[in-house]
């Protein structure tokens, strides 16, 4: 009961406070058509936002909710996802995707994963690639600084400190480029929302080919292949197939 009272509150006040400095008079109407219940109206605001390129998580969760309110399924899993991809750690943002997805007519049982593998995934989503990929400049540049004053020390207790210092950087360097081809591989992984409410999935990329399954409106997929037209698409549970791309929406 309490989860539901929640989604209730943060639907009826999307989030204002995330834009900065970018919290234009556009945004403020957007927010003010959606607290009136002017949905399509706050949608087109919204919309207009990301037309001049301020993209943000805020713009993309309080779309979600107001394609949320007006039953539209695609969109509102397609513009939470978009908000995860920006914000992966906010809890409204994170609860209000599942209650979206709760309306897909797909029931798609994720392949399990390890707690090794759950853990990576928080740790790398900490950073983006670039801050990343600094990261680990810094920490080879201080590696690489800390060797270059052990082989220049004269005094043997120093030597052993830069010595020791210089070791344990070189291994966190490595773990943090590890880390940083892990988010990498993530952030090239594309990802689409179907948004027929019923699509055919293709053994091959033609018409001739087998029908292997159907989805539906909201369903997510990973975009494994393209050719001509069509997608081979990947979900959750393993399974693949092609698709045509004018039943998807691929995320940015």
């Amino acid at each position: 009961m309490k989860i539901y009272i929640y989604l209730f509150i943060v639907l009826i006040f999307p989030l204002t406070n995330l834009l900065g400095q970018s919290n234009t008079a556009v945004f403020e109407q957007a927010n003010a058509a959606y607290n009136g219940g002017n949905y399509i109206l706050a949608i087109e605001k919204y919309e207009a936002i990301l037309s001049d390129e301020l993209h943000s998580a805020e713009v993309y969760f309080n779309l979600g909710n107001a394609h949320y309110r007006l039953g539209n399924v695609a969109e509102s899993v397609y513009y939470f996802e978009q908000a995860k991809r920006l914000n992966p750690f906010d809890k409204t943002i994170l609860n209000n995707s599942r209650f979206a997805n709760n309306m897909t007519q797909d029931a798609i049982d994720e392949l399990p994963e390890t707690q090794v593998d759950l853990f990576q995934q928080k740790i790398v989503a900490f950073f983006s690639l670039e801050q990343w990929a600094i990261f680990t400049l810094v920490l080879a540049w201080l590696g690489a600084l800390l060797f270059f004053m052990y082989r220049w020390s004269n005094h043997i207790q120093f030597k052993r400190l830069f010595f020791s210092l210089a070791i344990v950087f070189v291994l966190t360097t490595l773990v943090s480029l590890g880390l940083t081809q892990h988010k990498q591989a993530l952030n090239s992984i594309q990802k689409a929302v179907i948004f027929e409410r019923e699509i055919e999935i293709w053994g091959e990329p033609n018409n001739r080919a087998d029908v292997l399954f159907l989805l539906h409106e909201g369903t997510v997929v990973e975009v494994v292949d393209a050719l001509e037209g069509w997608s081979k698409i990947k979900l959750a549970n393993g399974s693949e197939g092609w698709i045509q791309n004018s039943g998807i929406k691929q995320l940015n």
